[in-house]
């Protein structure tokens, strides 16, 4: 892919991922003038004492395609979630990373050595995720400890990333022909607009309101539908305003969901949703961030800028009634923009348990469907 597509591809990923599931209301279902329920209520009540802990497998798949081919990438490795404190006021939730593995299981990625400095550099990372009394996320506690460790990494990945696409696309412009080679002198000050704005991007990459956005979508969407009480069987629909600090403002959004008890074994209860993102209104974020990312922003970048940008997430979490830890999680999201079409997928196994819950296959993640394609 080329710099500018494989730019726009980043920004149009950075801003999916901070329009995530948001469960909006946990008592949306039990509210004063509800209908009364006609099966049974289920509430899944809080897992958290001081000294729990969880470990899980976990998974994020990338399978991405566009006009010029595919690109599938996959990290694997165990997390640890560890509550430290436990209280009426809240809770210290601790994130931990182990065994980490990057591969590429297709193609050229952009961004792979990005990726794997980062995971690398930081493997002994931990995020201290606060929670209030009633389990909500509020904030990252330590993130401008994190951000001090990402700034100086992330910037030698992207640096060396720019460094090498730049050298390729020069190689590109007179394949064996010294004499049509790029003069030294145009190579020096690419390189040198190129350091800029890597130094920008880096910046504002590690500024709090984006850094927290990026590092908290898994304790988000992980501890968001926790203490939820809902019909068991019933569909929820509720529109909603996602904050959205990264596009300066919020997105509108619907999300359907809805709980049920699992047939072989009434302690394991499903919660499934999908999130479906105003696509006009993600367009306009996305062209709004990509401003606030660069201080200057490429023509042909600009042009390749979506009018619409399609996000659509499907989950569900598998928790067990008793105790209300989470054995399993998976959230796939699809995003279509401009000819492109990217779809990650997030899974969380907990290991250590009596259930054993395994995933249904390895296969590559499956594309949500627009509503038009599935009438």
């Amino acid at each position: 892919m080329g710099r500018a597509k494989g730019l726009c591809a980043v920004i149009l990923l950075m801003l999916a991922w901070s329009a995530g599931a948001h469960a909006a209301d946990k008592n949306v279902g039990n509210g004063k003038g509800a209908a009364a329920p006609a099966g049974d209520v289920i509430r899944w009540m809080l897992p958290w004492r001081e000294g729990v802990t969880l470990r899980y497998a976990t998974e994020d798949y990338d399978d991405e395609h566009d006009g010029d081919g595919r690109e599938r990438t996959r990290i694997t490795g165990i997390e640890t979630v560890s509550i430290r404190k436990a209280g009426e006021d809240g809770y210290l939730q601790e994130w931990s990373f182990a065994d980490t593995r990057f591969e590429v299981l297709e193609g050229e990625p952009a961004g792979v050595e990005v990726t794997q400095g980062l995971m690398e550099s930081l493997g002994d990372l931990v995020l201290e995720v606060e929670l209030d009394g009633e389990g909500n996320y509020q904030r990252i506690r330590n993130l401008t400890g994190v951000a001090a460790r990402m700034r100086p990494v992330m910037k030698e990945a992207m640096v060396a990333a720019t460094a090498a696409a730049l050298d390729a696309e020069f190689a590109a412009a007179a394949p064996g022909d010294a004499e049509a080679a790029v003069d030294p002198a145009v190579m020096q000050a690419a390189r040198s607009a190129a350091l800029q704005t890597v130094d920008g991007m880096v910046e504002r990459l590690t500024s709090p309101e984006v850094l927290e956005r990026l590092l908290s979508e898994d304790a988000v969407r992980y501890n968001d539908f926790v203490g939820v009480e809902l019909e068991d069987g019933r569909e929820y629909e509720v529109d909603v305003d996602l904050d959205n600090p990264l596009s300066g403002g919020s997105l509108p959004a619907r999300v359907t969901f809805g709980i049920h008890l699992r047939e072989s074994d009434p302690d394991d209860v499903f919660l499934e949703w999908t999130t479906r993102v105003d696509p006009a209104k993600a367009a306009e974020a996305a062209r709004h961030f990509l401003g606030m990312l660069l201080e200057s922003m490429p023509e042909e970048a600009r042009a390749q800028l979506p009018a619409e940008l399609s996000i659509i997430e499907n989950g569900f979490v598998l928790f067990r009634r008793s105790t209300g830890v989470v054995e399993m999680l998976e959230a796939t999201r699809t995003v279509r923009a401009a000819g492109q079409l990217k779809v990650e997928r997030r899974r969380m196994r907990l290991l250590d348990d009596d259930h054993r819950h395994e995933w249904a296959g390895d296969d590559a993640p499956t594309p949500a469907q627009e509503p038009a394609d599935a009438a």
